[in-house]
């Protein structure tokens, strides 16, 4: 699968793509696999190892399919011309390992897939068709605080909880857990003040304590909740459990 691929590969790629970081920055956007807004924030790093390593973060949390898009665009002339060994490599990456193939399954094994219902949909037990062996479908809970708000790329349910008080009480983990505060600030869309008084800290343990600082109603929070699962999906399904 793209993900596990990019992933496993990923110290080879930030060697690679680092020696011409503006151009892929330009292939991404391009492609739209980033916001805008992201590409601001990326486009501000002046280390182009970090930004590279941000970039490849930000195209691991989007998922299966922007993962395998991200490689294939890799496998375009323009794109990996500057890199000899990332042209070699790509062309190495056929569809076997970028792509779901269900004849690669053999018959009675075990596959494990999360199922997200999104934009304040509901699952409900969802029909699958397969042509071989059996399928067992178990849906498990998240976090839901308003509007059945999920997980993109993760797990997804309809259990209730209160996020100010979630926040509250797992704000020590969050501040250091939290792996992409940036992206986290230009998502929340606090006032601009705020926003500039986060930016300001000298790290990232310090910028999500001061935001943390700001979310001072229902409303606020919920929202945070709901791009903390968007940016730091495994990380909120795992404190979540621990509730």
């Amino acid at each position: 699968m793209a993900k596990i691929v990019l992933k496993k590969n990923k110290p080879k790629l930030i060697d690679w793509l680092r020696e011409d970081h503006i151009g892929i920055l330009q292939h991404v956007q391009a492609q739209e696999f980033i916001t805008d807004a992201q590409y601001n924030m990326l486009k501000s790093i002046s280390d182009p190892k970090k930004l590279i390593i941000e970039l490849l973060d930000i195209i691991l949390v989007k998922g299966e399919n922007v993962c395998r898009r991200f490689l294939n665009m890799l496998k375009e002339d323009d794109v990996n011309e500057f890199s000899p060994q990332l042209r070699d490599w790509i062309k190495t990456v056929n569809n076997a390992d970028t792509t779901d193939n269900a004849a690669q399954i053999p018959t009675g094994a075990q596959v494990t897939s999360h199922i997200c219902a999104s934009g304040g949909a509901t699952l409900f037990a969802p029909t699958i068709a397969f042509n071989r062996g059996d399928i067992q479908v178990n849906v498990s809970d998240a976090v839901n605080c308003k509007n059945n708000k999920d997980c993109e790329g993760g797990a997804s349910g309809n259990r209730p909880i209160d996020c100010e008080e979630f926040l509250k009480k797992k704000t020590s983990l969050l501040v250091q857990g939290v792996k992409h505060i940036d992206l986290i600030v230009d998502d929340l869309g606090l006032h601009p003040e705020s926003t500039a008084n986060i930016r300001a800290q000298a790290t990232d343990q310090k910028k999500m304590r001061k935001l943390l600082d700001y979310i001072n109603s229902k409303t606020i929070a919920e929202r945070l909740v709901d791009v903390l699962f968007r940016h730091e999906c495994d990380l909120m399904n795992e404190l979540h459990s621990q509730t």
